[in-house]
């Protein structure tokens, strides 16, 4: 394990968003619920949001993440980490 602070938190930071964006729809059932419009204008705006990130940061991310996810397996397999 490596002693950087922000090298430990990495992973554990991406997993906690994706825990909240899970978790998200919770609320947003209870929106949809007493309000269609409300959470359809919400989800349009997300979806505006997200579409608005140019591709390659997506690759790039995806590459990162990939690579990243390779490299700790391979060091595994190695024994180095």
């Amino acid at each position: 394990m490596t002693p950087d602070p922000w090298v430990r938190r990495a992973r554990p930071a991406f997993l906690y968003v994706m825990y909240l964006l899970l978790l998200w729809s919770i609320p947003m059932s209870l929106i949809a619920a007493i309000s269609p419009a409300t959470a359809t204008a919400m989800a349009r705006g997300m979806g505006a949001y997200l579409s608005a990130i140019p591709e390659p940061l997506y690759a790039l991310f995806g590459t990162g993440y990939l690579g990243y996810t390779a490299a700790r397996a391979w060091g595994k397999v190695r024994g180095v980490e």
